[in-house]
């Protein structure tokens, strides 16, 4: 049986209406932004593969674009796009200590030689934890840091695996008859698909109708882990790692 439904009329009471009343800043999470703006996964592919600057509508007036990403070294293990530094926040990170904001901004500053004018784009899972990055990195002063604010961040609000897309009628939300958002098939198999594990047995990050980096992006990403772009330039803690390879 499908999951998606198709819907040819629905009550009007039943769908979402898009008011101007309500304004997000622009991530998924309706969290506030103290940062630039957000990125799509694309733009910010196309960021990193500029061999100067970055002159896309989302500039980058100091060095080469950077893409930090925030996820744990667990997650970054299992799959990551290419050109990106990990430098985990804002949980605790196998293999290294508790990470707080202070030692997050300061790990980005060095990554980015002090200039706080380059191009910095954030990603995580689904777009959550980048967006406190962010904010950590534009607004040090708001969490005690002492040190200058970068002024070029952008959010890859999408994330690395993403969420769900949804179906629109008009400016309104399409609602299944049970209340809930229709959800997009996006790669046509008429289901939805659930995120499943294709790199490492504890790493459920393969899901096709998902709108990340990985995923219905289909943008360049790798397993390998090298010093260049291993936490704090250190590849052993990756490798020790107790994960199990998916046959």
């Amino acid at each position: 049986m499908k999951l998606i439904k198709t819907i040819a009329l629905i009550s009007a009471f039943l769908s979402v209406p898009l008011s101007t009343d309500i304004l997000a800043d622009g991530n998924r999470y309706f969290k506030d932004r103290l940062y630039h703006s957000e990125i799509s996964a694309a733009e910010a592919y196309q960021a990193l593969k500029s061999r100067g600057h970055y002159y896309g509508s989302h500039r980058s007036h100091g060095g080469r674009a950077l893409l930090v990403d925030v996820r744990t070294m667990e997650e970054f293990a299992a799959g990551h796009p290419k050109r990106s530094y990990n430098i985990p926040y804002p949980r605790v990170c196998t293999g290294c200590d508790t990470q707080t904001e202070e030692n997050f901004y300061w790990e980005v500053y060095e990554l980015a030689n002090g200039d706080t004018d380059r191009l910095i784009m954030t990603l995580c899972r689904t777009g959550s934890r980048s967006v406190g990055a962010g904010n950590v990195l534009a607004n040090p002063s708001e969490y005690g840091i002492d040190g200058p604010a970068f002024t070029n961040v952008r959010n890859i609000w999408e994330g690395f695996v993403g969420q769900y897309k949804y179906a629109y009628d008009g400016g309104t939300i399409l609602l299944d008859t049970d209340g809930s958002p229709v959800a997009l098939d996006l790669n046509n198999n008429g289901e939805m698909d659930s995120d499943t594990a294709d790199v490492y047995v504890e790493r459920n990050d393969m899901n096709p109708d998902k709108d990340g980096w990985r995923n219905f992006q289909q943008l360049p990403w790798t397993t390998k882990v090298n010093y260049r772009n291993a936490y704090q330039n250190d590849p052993d803690p990756y490798e020790a790692l107790t994960l199990t390879p998916v046959d």
